[in-house]
């Protein structure tokens, strides 16, 4: 199996704790939205149940095919890397299907969560990276066989995220994600789209992504919705605008 370190680039620092590596060494380099988050998770003693919630999304998962098939595809590789792994577990299923020598290093950037996905998973080839997504990766040039990802927007440098994914895949290697888009005659659309931003259809991300070198391989949609979740989501923006949330998958040639 290959270990976390031989993935590092040399002019990168970091410290280890256990299966946690930091390349956030100070509080001056955390993000504020981490900051706030642990802030948050900490001052109200929030417990995140980390391992109830891998049981659930083992369930959530594997429910239909579609969402087996994302499974799969990410479970196929020997090294995966989970960006903005957040405290969902979204992941959790795949962790059950890796190889032996396979390994699985989930990333994010608030101490509690990280700590969460430590404690409720004891597997020796599963490592943590505390790590700012919008800044460059930690990995060598096509170290990664398959990159993945769940609703990767909240991450500012999203474009610039997917360039690094880019440079740190093996010739072949897997980016699968689940985002949401919008359809092009919605209000959502053309505000995200007058904002360059690359999720605002399925289209502007699958050229996005085939202008750095990716060809696209395939996309299921898991979900069709109109108007908001909840009333504190900020999108859509109208209550008209239909939203899907799809898987895509993309192969570097």
């Amino acid at each position: 199996m290959v270990k976390p370190e031989e993935l590092i680039r040399n002019d990168i620092p970091y410290q280890r704790d256990g299966k946690i590596f930091h390349f956030i060494l100070n509080e001056e380099q955390r993000p504020a939205w981490s900051k706030a988050l642990e802030d948050y998770l900490v001052s109200n003693r929030v417990n995140l149940q980390m391992k109830r919630k891998y049981t659930y999304q083992k369930q959530m998962m594997t429910r239909d095919e579609k969402r087996k098939h994302f499974v799969d595809a990410v479970s196929s590789g020997q090294v995966i890397v989970d960006l903005a792994s957040g405290p969902s577990g979204y992941f959790a299923p795949v962790l059950d299907s890796l190889e032996e020598d396979a390994l699985f290093i989930a990333t994010d950037a608030c101490p509690s969560v990280l700590q969460a996905h430590a404690e409720a998973c004891r597997k020796e080839n599963f490592y943590l990276f505390d790590t700012d997504l919008d800044r460059e990766l930690p990995f060598r040039d096509e170290s990664i066989d398959i990159f993945c990802g769940n609703l990767l927007n909240n991450v500012n440098n999203y474009d610039g995220l997917i360039r690094e994914a880019y440079r740190c895949l093996k010739p072949g290697g897997k980016f699968c994600v689940i985002e949401m888009f919008f359809d092009q005659a919605s209000v959502s659309y053309k505000s995200l789209k007058d904002q360059k931003k690359i999720w605002a259809s399925p289209e502007t991300y699958a050229d996005y992504c085939h202008s750095l070198g990716f060809d696209f391989t395939g996309s299921d949609i898991l979900l069709t919705r109109r108007g908001k979740f909840s009333e504190s989501d900020y999108y859509p923006l109208d209550e008209n605008d239909v939203m899907t949330i799809r898987t895509m998958y993309f192969e570097k040639n």
